[in-house]
């Protein structure tokens, strides 16, 4: 009877290692706490709307508008102006009344080579002059018209005295005086401005020429005959700024 009995199961081997198995996704927050689900999104108004694509066709307008800018400055883009002292004469240079005041005679010839594709036009010029740091001459210039890839031609005329309140500008006369030459700056500054394509463009400029002018030939510093001149030059003699 024993041999026909019920079979015992076997028993299972221990397990060694922790057993884990598929995880189990937790219960969302309303099972918990019977939240009610995110409402939906609102619509936005017609006038959100319509001020976003209003905003996107001024943007789209700006860019372009930008992009055409700098494509006509790459192709149109302006060189500098050179500028150059063909002639001089300094007919008188005289500092009197116990190193004082200061009596000219300066004419300077100058020329503006204009490199670009358009013209510019030079407003509101005037011309100055200095000597050892000191403003002694001043004049108003006619406006000119620099035409593409040209040159213009003006002339400075200053004339007059100046009172000098300087030591140092009398100690630099002397010393100049005997070695025969004086060292004058003389700028001009003007507007100037041009059409690129329908653009206006206005900016200013200064052109800064520093001429070693020989000293007048009379003993008293008044010339006689012809003026002494600076002999044209091929290279600009005159720093140009904006």
């Amino acid at each position: 009877m024993a041999a026909y009995g019920k079979p015992q199961p076997q028993p299972q081997p221990p397990l060694n290692d922790a057993y884990y198995g598929p995880p189990i996704p937790p219960p969302p927050a309303a099972a918990y706490y019977g939240a009610a689900a995110p409402p939906p999104a609102p619509r936005r108004s017609g006038a959100h709307r319509l001020f976003c694509c209003l905003f996107r066709v001024l943007a789209v307008a700006v860019i372009a508008l930008g992009t055409a800018v700098l494509v006509l400055w790459l192709i149109y883009r302006p060189s500098g102006v050179k500028a150059y002292a063909d002639t001089a004469a300094l007919s008188r240079f005289d500092l009197t009344n116990g190193g004082s005041l200061l009596v000219y005679n300066l004419t300077v010839g100058m020329r503006v080579r204009n490199p670009n594709r358009f013209g510019i036009n030079f407003r509101s010029a005037e011309a100055q002059a200095s000597y050892d740091g000191d403003r002694f001459g001043y004049a108003p210039l006619q406006p000119f018209y620099v035409g593409r890839k040209s040159d213009a031609r003006f002339d400075v005329t200053l004339s007059g005295s100046a009172a000098i309140d300087d030591r140092d500008v009398e100690r630099t006369y002397r010393r100049e005086t005997a070695q025969g030459s004086y060292e004058v700056k003389v700028r001009v500054y003007a507007r100037q401005g041009f059409k690129v394509r329908g653009f206006r463009l206005n900016n200013k400029s200064k052109f800064t020429c520093t001429l070693n002018l020989p000293a007048p030939s009379s003993g008293n510093g008044t010339a006689s005959g012809t003026p002494t001149m600076v002999l044209t030059r091929k290279q600009p003699n005159c720093d140009v700024d904006y």
